[in-house]
């Protein structure tokens, strides 16, 4: 493995969705694999960075899901010689929804949500580069979101995720594409097997590919058997008892329920 690089996991307050940020360093430069959502959280995630000493040359967003790239400002604002980048796929799903996630959020959050929407810049290329090592860009199809954009890192034997896999989370199903989600899963697998020794979820800790894959697939199939219960409540009452312990609570009861159940 390289000595070269390390991967630092910084994760957000529960309130911004406990999701997970990762900076890749070498001994002089950083790339920062997605961003938090909340102002407060990522000024924090800021201060950490700089803390370092390196030099952040790229933000990579991952997906067009706000607690993975609505903070780009703030990255922008404190590093402005940063590269904001990602996929057409990606930039493309950033177009359509973030104007009416960022009216959204700053309707809700006030202070501590977004001014402006940053959208990344198109990679030109299918791999980045930090301190001479290559980090490949992996693209999957719709899931969780509509598209991913990953990262792997061969010299590591790691895989920066996001959210094809979580870790003691609830999975964000508002997007209703459980199968096609548990379809992503199996590539994931497939592209895992004698590649990767560590997969860095969206959210919660790193883990051996394998068992990020079946505890999300786990979860992802309890929802789909809670759907024959055919009532919001059940439902939801379902899936706290199975998962109790689980973070990001606000994922099942204020979006996925009332999109499979919206209110009459």
């Amino acid at each position: 493995m390289s000595q070269a690089l390390t991967i630092e996991k910084f994760t957000s307050s529960e309130g911004g969705s406990w999701s997970n940020a990762y900076l890749v360093s070498g001994p002089k430069e950083a790339l920062l694999f997605d961003v938090f959502m909340l102002r407060p959280d990522t000024e924090d995630l800021v201060s950490k960075i700089k803390a370092t000493g390196k030099t952040l040359t790229h933000l990579f967003i991952s997906h067009a899901h706000p607690d993975h790239f609505m903070g780009s400002e703030v990255i922008v604002e404190h590093f402005p010689d940063v590269k904001v980048v990602s996929t057409p796929n990606v930039i493309g799903d950033l177009n359509a929804a973030g104007p009416p996630i960022l009216s959204m959020l700053q309707s809700k959050l006030g202070p501590n949500g977004p001014k402006k929407l940053i959208v990344p810049d198109e990679i030109a290329a299918s791999k980045l580069t930090v301190e001479g090592e290559e980090i490949e860009i992996v693209e999957f199809r719709e899931g969780e979101s509509r598209h991913f954009a990953t990262l792997n890192i061969p010299a590591l034997k790691s895989h920066l995720a996001s959210d094809l896999v979580y870790n003691e989370a609830h999975c964000y199903l508002a997007e209703k594409r459980p199968d096609a989600w548990l379809d992503r899963l199996n590539e994931l697998e497939t592209f895992s097997n004698g590649r990767i020794h560590t997969a860095y979820p969206g959210h919660g800790e790193p883990d051996v590919p394998a068992k990020l894959i079946q505890k999300t697939r786990d979860y992802l199939t309890a929802f789909q058997s809670a759907l024959g219960l055919g009532d919001g409540r059940a439902v939801e009452q379902e899936m706290l008892s199975k998962f109790p312990d689980y973070h990001a609570k606000q994922f099942l009861t204020v979006f996925t329920i009332p999109a499979y159940f919206p209110a009459k």
